[in-house]
């Protein structure tokens, strides 16, 4: 039995027994029998997770917010339930550079950074850590290189991403945290030991490969380019005449922030793929949930295979040359993937993965979460 099972069924028994009707409906209530009637997320909704996972996350959450006082703390730390108005730092989103809500990591001291790194290894996995950092340490490249010719542009740094956790990570009610900055944008939401949401997720990377600093010549981004590329290039001629889109190459992502997912699959589905195809397109997938550590990526992968693999459509806009303008989709019921190289060379891409069901900007969980806690 999992902790929020233990926790339900050992209230319900209270309830039974005891003889007082309000008591008897506060603790049905409290327990989340009722939650359903008035529109709050179950415990039995979203994706069963392991119990040392989700404690894993809660305690690192806990561990920040208590390094914390002040200033800092009401900046890191928005206690009511995510879906209040006063926590709705989890959906309002954006890449670009500038203010949001959240505790800036140039503003914490050395204990707090630890802990919040600590709070990205609970979520990430190696790869998604390394992908973080490496998006994080362009920021001081892309000062360098404003610096060229006696310009600077301060906003330019890799101390303005922000952290937020919204909730109380060590209660039974929907809880999550963001991290979000230039070019990262990443929020997951939990209640107790089921996964609830993980999009919308954004990352991007300008320059792709920088030409300055200590990752000189590492290539940010480049597995979910190159294996859509495998696969475009894959294709056959009558593959080609479903796959490749004639229309002009997206500027930028179509599903930014203050979008919801409305746009109907377009593409070739992944049945009409040989199955030599269909291994890259789950392996490009794979790459995608691989931000994620091993058991939050498996819980996203069972909920896109519950929903069927062969529904998803793959589609390809623009040459099928890796230093040139292009762009991608993944589209399929529970999960939508679009990659724009917004420039060529020198590289600049855009990716953003969201859930049309259970997405925290415009979907039925966001709008599930408004209507239970929105005031």
């Amino acid at each position: 039995m999992t902790h929020s099972e233990a926790t339900q069924s050992g209230l319900l028994k209270t309830a039974l027994h005891s003889r007082n009707r309000r008591f008897l409906v506060a603790l049905m209530l409290f327990s989340g029998i009722l939650a359903k009637s008035i529109g709050a997320p179950m415990m039995s909704d979203g994706i069963q997770i392991p119990q040392s996972v989700s404690e894993t996350i809660s305690r690192a959450a806990s561990a920040l917010v208590a390094s914390t006082e002040g200033d800092s703390r009401m900046k890191l730390h928005h206690p009511d339930v995510p879906g209040s108005a006063a926590s709705n730092a989890l959906f309002r989103w954006s890449f670009l550079p500038g203010r949001r809500p959240g505790l800036r990591h140039d503003e914490m001291n050395l204990d707090q950074r630890i802990h919040a790194q600590k709070l990205v290894r609970s979520t990430l996995s190696e790869t998604g850590q390394l992908k973080w950092n490496a998006i994080v340490a362009l920021e001081d490249v892309l000062r360098k290189l404003s610096r060229v010719g006696g310009g600077d542009d301060p906003s330019r740094t890799s101390g303005q991403y922000t952290f937020a956790i919204l909730g109380d990570p060590s209660g039974i009610e929907p809880w999550g945290w963001r991290v979000e900055g230039h070019h990262v944008s990443l929020r997951f939401l939990l209640q107790g030991d089921r996964w609830l949401s993980s999009t919308p997720a954004f990352l991007g990377a300008s320059p792709t490969i920088p030409s300055v600093g200590p990752n000189i010549g590492l290539e940010v981004l480049d597995d979910e380019e190159d294996l859509a590329l495998q696969l475009a290039r894959s294709l056959r001629a009558e593959q080609l005449e479903i796959g490749l889109r004639s229309e002009g190459i997206p500027r930028d992502i179509i599903h930014g922030p203050g979008k919801g997912v409305v746009i109907e699959p377009i593409g070739i589905r992944r049945d009409q793929l040989t199955p030599g195809q269909q291994l890259v397109l789950e392996r490009l997938i794979d790459v995608h949930l691989g931000l994620l550590s091993s058991p939050l990526e498996q819980a996203e992968k069972r909920r896109i295979e519950n929903a069927g693999l062969d529904s998803i459509r793959f589609c390809w806009w623009g040459p099928l040359e890796k230093n040139q303008r292009h762009s991608y989709r993944i589209h399929g019921p529970t999960t939508m993937i679009e990659l724009v190289r917004v420039a060529g060379n020198p590289g600049h891409v855009h990716i953003v993965r969201r859930d049309p069901a259970r997405d925290l900007d415009h979907s039925p969980l966001h709008q599930h979460l408004v209507e239970a806690h929105g005031k």
